[in-house]
């Protein structure tokens, strides 16, 4: 009985899909293809044979999908000739198709069974074409050796070594690594920077660096000098940096680690009139004077670089921006009109306001003109107004059938063969470039309802913004997790939302160079600290990239950031930099008013989060936010 009820249910979704002329999904032949995937997936491999043969006797949009399934099939029926057969047959009719590099890969795994001396020609051509797949190139150098080519053998396996990358730790049981010339270890070390590896390149560099001939030796300390770097060792960083008289990023090693003295020895050495990177350092000396409170001489480098030809206008900023936090608001006034009407962002425009509003004078009228777009300072304008954003009427969204890649698609999603959806919708996105407007937003549209929200968000950025587009570049992924979080710890789920998305486009395997898992990127010794607290057991770090379980973890540790600081702004901050710097800076700085500690956070990479984060909320909140009490929520803050 169920089994007559599914038919009946995928031949109705087939039937639908086909509403709009697509006559090759009116029949039941999708239902093969369906069907034969199934038995596939079941081991039940006469069945896939069967049901998939069916399905290519007649002419269909997916044959490289059931070809590819049918040579698993006989792979599993240990038909070889068959199996093959059908590869080929992929690469002789579909050479366009998603499917090559999967077919190739199983040609090779089929004949490295029996006939491993046609698998190592056909590894050989597919690493010509694919050289970092390093995963094969370790089976190709273990076929080596079993076949007496040990020369051979060694190479590749120090290639796969030498790169870092998958397959290098296995790769070096193969290899005697203290053997390796000083030219290899800085090859690799090189690649594990690449790779963000700097604790492994720094290793590799110490271990050899005494051995290193002189025209390399330079090369060692400046890479061991720029692992240290990426790793927050400033202090050490600096003096290798000096070795190699690479004075920029000295000086930044020195200011970071706060050698103030060195670091303006250092700088006196720098032209910043013939040197952007100088130019920079001399702004941030001018910054340090400033958060140290030395207004007249912070000012008075500012005022050195206002003609500079790298960094006028972020010196005009920081002039403007100075005489604004020392209360001197008509002159700030002057300065970000300038600097508005020279380049024109709202940020300058937003702080004009705001130096009418400290000077008791009206700005109710630029607050108007900011509220008419859509950024992080429209946002702050609402608020300073009272005023609710313009809703976002949500569009109605139909998608087309009148393109081959998007009935595929289609057909895919209907049928639910989720690793397949996924093959296609990453080629559509590859190949977005090649498609007319419309059909890439029928596209979005369509992976969209598949929770594909990644590749959504991607296919709709790259088109011009509308209605249409903005309800897919702010989907309301995993919906019943997200309102559960908010629910179980009193947080606005537009919040978690936000942070989701700018943490990882709601892509679940998101993994980060600094060790950040998840949707909401969170650091495994994070969810384990909260895991107990909201009832989620993290037994791996496998665990932790479960959607449901770091939302719950990522959705607690939210709320809890926000109940502690009583500041949404702060709080996402305190996400990104971590709680204690964040207290550091508000004490520091005795802020007036939360959009002030949002302009000033000291670490750029946190003050551009803390404004994403905040847009996309603003962008959740034109999608359903009737009261305006979220705007009040983000920016209703008790400011230490």
């Amino acid at each position: 009985m169920r089994t007559l009820i599914f038919r009946i249910l995928i031949i109705s979704l087939l039937l639908a899909i086909a509403a709009d002329g697509d006559v090759h999904a009116a029949d039941t032949l999708y239902l093969h293809l369906k069907e034969g995937r199934a038995a596939l997936d079941n081991k039940d491999y006469e069945k896939s044979v069967t049901e998939l043969s069916v399905f290519l006797e007649k002419p269909n949009l997916l044959a490289d999908y059931a070809l590819l399934w049918r040579a698993k099939a006989y792979d599993g029926l240990s038909d070889k000739e068959k199996a093959l057969n059908s590869l080929q047959q992929i690469k002789n009719e579909f050479p366009n198709s998603p499917l090559i590099k999967s077919a190739l890969q199983y040609e090779i795994k089929i004949e490295t069974k029996s006939h491993s001396e046609r698998a190592l020609i056909l590894i050989e051509k597919y690493l010509k074409d694919n050289p970092d797949d390093n995963v094969l190139r370790l089976t190709y150098a273990k076929m080596l050796g079993e076949h007496g080519r040990e020369r051979d053998s060694l190479r590749e396996f120090t290639q796969v070594y030498l790169s870092g990358g998958p397959g290098s730790i296995e790769a070096a049981k193969y290899i005697d690594t203290g053997s390796l010339t000083p030219a290899a270890i800085l090859t690799r070390a090189k690649n594990l920077i690449g790779k963000f590896r700097y604790k492994d390149a720094e290793n590799e560099l110490r271990a050899n660096i005494s051995r290193a001939p002189e025209p390399l030796k330079q090369q060692y300390i400046e890479n061991l000098a720029m692992a240290l770097f990426k790793q927050k060792n400033y202090k050490e960083a600096a003096e290798y940096f000096n070795k190699t008289g690479m004075c920029y990023f000295e000086a930044r090693c020195l200011f970071r680690a706060g050698m103030y003295d060195k670091f303006r020895e250092k700088l006196r050495a720098l032209d910043p009139n013939s040197d952007r990177k100088a130019a920079e350092l001399t702004l941030i000396h001018g910054l340090y004077y400033r958060r140290s409170g030395d207004i007249d001489k912070a000012l008075s480098v500012f005022n050195s670089l206002r003609g500079n030809q790298f960094v006028a206008e972020e010196a005009l900023w920081h002039i403007g921006w100075t005489l604004f936090l020392t209360g001197k608001y008509s002159d700030s006034y002057k300065i970000f009109n300038t600097l508005h009407t020279k380049y024109g962002a709202s940020k300058y425009l937003y702080w004009m306001a705001r130096s009418l509003e400290n000077n008791k004078e009206d700005p109710s009228a630029l607050y108007k003109q900011l509220t008419s777009g859509d950024d992080f300072y429209a946002f702050l304008s609402y608020y300073k107004t009272g005023r609710r954003p313009t809703l976002i009427p949500q569009a109605e969204l139909k998608a087309a059938r009148d393109h081959d890649e998007l009935k595929r698609l289609s057909i895919l999603l209907e049928l639910n063969i989720d690793d397949a959806i996924k093959t296609e919708s990453l080629y559509i996105a590859k190949h977005a470039h090649v498609y007319p407007s419309l059909v890439m937003l029928q596209a979005a549209v369509m992976l969209n309802e598949a929770a594909m929200y990644r590749h959504s968000i991607l296919l709709a950025g790259s088109l011009p913004y509308s209605a249409k587009t903005h309800w897919l570049l702010y989907p309301y992924g995993h919906k019943a997790t997200v309102d559960e979080a908010a629910r179980r710890f009193s947080i606005n789920p537009l919040l978690i939302l936000s942070v989701i998305r700018e943490e990882s486009r709601f892509q679940e395997d998101a993994y980060s160079p600094a060790g950040a898992i998840g949707l909401m990127q969170l650091m495994p010794q994070t969810a384990q600290k909260y895991s107990g607290v909201v009832e989620e057991k993290i037994d791996n770090e496998g665990d932790i990239f479960n959607a449901r379980k770091n939302i719950l973890i990522g959705g607690y540790y939210v709320s809890r950031l926000v109940k502690e600081m009583r500041c949404v702004p702060a709080a996402v901050a305190s996400y990104n930099a971590g709680e204690h710097i964040v207290y550091k800076w508000l004490e520091a700085a005795h802020y007036k008013a939360v959009d002030e500690f949002i302009e000033d956070i000291p670490y750029d990479e946190t003050e551009k989060y803390v404004k994403r984060v905040l847009k996309t909320y603003f962008q959740y909140t034109r999608e359903s936010n009737p009261d305006g009490e979220a705007v009040n929520f983000a920016f209703d803050c008790q400011m230490m």
